[in-house]
């Protein structure tokens, strides 16, 4: 069994998982999930993604290479990263051999749930060190914790695996907040501050808000410099990012909702189904009425 996302470019296997259990969401994007992978890197990171959810892996045996927000890291055993919203994600071209990694992916709505309200300012945090490492006792106790999150998932018991994945965070916090000095990153540039922030910006308002204007406004900074840092940092568009978000929403509605063509276009701040539909049509070369079809 595969599937194709045409849009982040990725081709995933699922014959290389040894498990995957998830709790549907209201949108395609699952509201939570839980894998145990093994297989080559290729078939699970694509080589350019954009993340429509936040993503913990973690890496029990083999090595990762991966550009997050293109800063470059190599993730071996006993390490892992996490990544939120729209975080430019890409696979760096090498020798890809097999690795062993456990995954959980959590929808917004359920970040949101189990965390009140996720701040910018912990949205840097992981902009800054999206990669940590932890001992190899550690690494086996939070295997634990994806196997009874596996259980709990298919006990279809969405409270009490809100409350493990919760204390999971908790769990992993003393590593990720506590990094020794040797495995802090340098720190971030005013130009990736400025990226990260614009970043959590189109994550909670990219539905209504699409010009780049309003998001510099929000930033205190002029247009053009919001254009070039972003472009500097992420080597593409600031109005690429704003797009591409709302592509990812309009997708999961289509596939999902029951609303209109006309009340996905209302939700998603366009002016009419027209321009809508021109829009979606030219980033996905379909209507968005030929997509819901397919």
């Amino acid at each position: 069994m595969k599937t194709q996302n045409n849009e982040n470019h990725i081709l995933t296997d699922f014959s290389v998982f040894k498990w995957m259990s998830f709790i549907p969401g209201e949108t395609s994007i699952d509201d939570l999930s839980v894998m145990h992978f093994h297989g080559k890197i290729d078939t699970i990171i694509p080589e350019h993604f954009f993340s429509p959810t936040y993503i913990l892996q973690i890496v029990t045996s083999g090595s990762v290479n991966v550009s997050i927000n293109n800063k470059e890291y190599e993730i071996s055993p006993n390490s892992g990263y996490f990544i939120a919203p729209n975080f430019l994600l890409k696979r760096i071209t090498q020798p890809l051999g097999y690795v062993d990694l456990y995954v959980i992916s959590l929808s917004r709505k359920f970040v949101q749930e189990i965390m009140m309200n996720v701040k910018q300012s912990e949205i840097m945090h992981i902009y800054a060190h999206p990669v940590w490492t932890m001992s190899e006792k550690k690494t086996q106790r939070v295997i634990h914790y994806c196997e009874l999150l596996r259980e709990v998932i298919d006990d279809k018991n969405r409270e009490a695996a809100k409350q493990l994945v919760h204390s999971l965070f908790i769990y992993l916090a003393g590593d990720y907040n506590g990094l020794p000095s040797t495995q802090i990153q340098t720190p971030l540039t005013r130009e990736e501050e400025i990226t990260g922030n614009f970043l959590a910006l189109v994550d909670e308002h990219c539905e209504q808000q699409h010009s780049l204007d309003w998001y510099a406004s929000k930033l205190c900074l002029s247009t053009r410099h919001v254009a070039n840092t972003v472009k500097q940092t992420l080597d593409m568009t600031a109005s690429s990012c704003i797009e591409h978000a709302l592509i990812q929403r309009a997708k999961s509605l289509l596939s999902t909702s029951t609303m209109s063509i006309q009340e996905i276009a209302d939700r998603l701040g366009f002016q009419n189904q027209s321009h809508f539909g021109t829009f979606f049509k030219r980033h996905e070369g379909i209507s968005p009425a030929a997509f819901r079809k397919k």
